[in-house]
């Protein structure tokens, strides 16, 4: 129905903005691989907007997307060209959005369950959502148990799902604000908290965690870690680096900190 299709495209224009997605309690994904990763890992759509040119499509790349959303009862609507190239401006991703609604929040104890270390990643303000999605992205392929967003960290901003490249529909994510209690629910867990710094901090590769339970926290990319959390942390680390230059991409960083974190003190097999 004909309504049904422009209510789903007004519903896409608010969870556009952070106010949409609060009020709403959900967020959108756009472009075929959010949607063939959704789909893969059995994400709760909730409903899926296609054009009509994506609609009547013989692609075979199409026809996967439309004939699995059928398989799971997705209610699907179909919305005229124009309007559909209105909603997603210059991006040509694939012409097909989903709904979701946010996840639950898990629990701060569902972030150390099982043996071994575990580590999660925090961002802390970490303004750009396509750097978020790519914190996301590298706490999944790093092997960190799950993701912490404070602040204006926004993982479920159009821009950080996108960039999260479907990582975020595997790993655990929180969010926070920067008054909640985080801190301290860390430290009540024992856990062992990293602050990535620039200077007077301990060095890679020769740290070594003291506990199995392990945060990193890293700020964005303008101005890292105010001090008064960086001294609120059991431990500043750092990547030596060439003389001349100061920093990684946060990304980056986050890649060589919590990969090693997570290796330190283990025996490497060799072939």
């Amino acid at each position: 129905m004909a309504a049904e299709w422009r209510l789903l495209v007004e519903k896409l224009k608010r969870l556009a903005v952070p106010a949409g997605r609060e009020a709403l309690g959900e967020f959108a994904l756009e472009g075929y691989r959010s949607m063939e990763r959704a789909l893969r890992n059995d994400a709760p759509l909730l409903e899926v907007l296609v054009s009509e040119t994506f609609a009547r499509s013989t692609l075979q790349r199409d026809r996967s997307i439309l004939d699995r959303v059928a398989k799971k009862e997705i209610p699907l609507r179909v919305s005229p060209d124009e309007e559909f190239h209105e909603l997603c401006g210059d991006r040509r991703m694939g012409e097909v959005f989903g709904v979701m609604a946010i996840p639950a929040q898990p629990s701060w104890d569902s972030f150390f369950q099982g043996e071994g270390r575990h580590l999660l990643l925090v961002g802390w303000n970490i303004s750009d959502p396509g750097n978020t999605g790519a914190l996301i992205r590298t706490a999944l392929a790093s092997g960190a148990s799950g993701f912490l967003a404070v602040g204006t960290t926004d993982p479920w901003h159009p821009k950080a799902v996108r960039t999260s490249m479907g990582s975020l529909f595997q790993i655990p994510i929180r969010r926070v604000s920067v008054d909640d209690p985080w801190m301290q629910n860390l430290q009540e867990l024992e856990v062992e908290t990293f602050a990535s710094c620039f200077d007077n901090a301990e060095t890679l590769p020769m740290v070594q965690p003291s506990r199995s339970k392990l945060a990193l926290l890293l700020g964005c990319e303008a101005f890292g870690l105010p001090d008064q959390v960086s001294a609120a942390c059991d431990r500043r680390v750092s990547i030596p680096m060439p003389e001349g230059v100061n920093s990684f991409s946060v990304n980056a960083a986050a890649a060589i900190l919590s990969y090693t974190l997570l290796q330190a003190g283990k025996e490497v097999e060799t072939s």
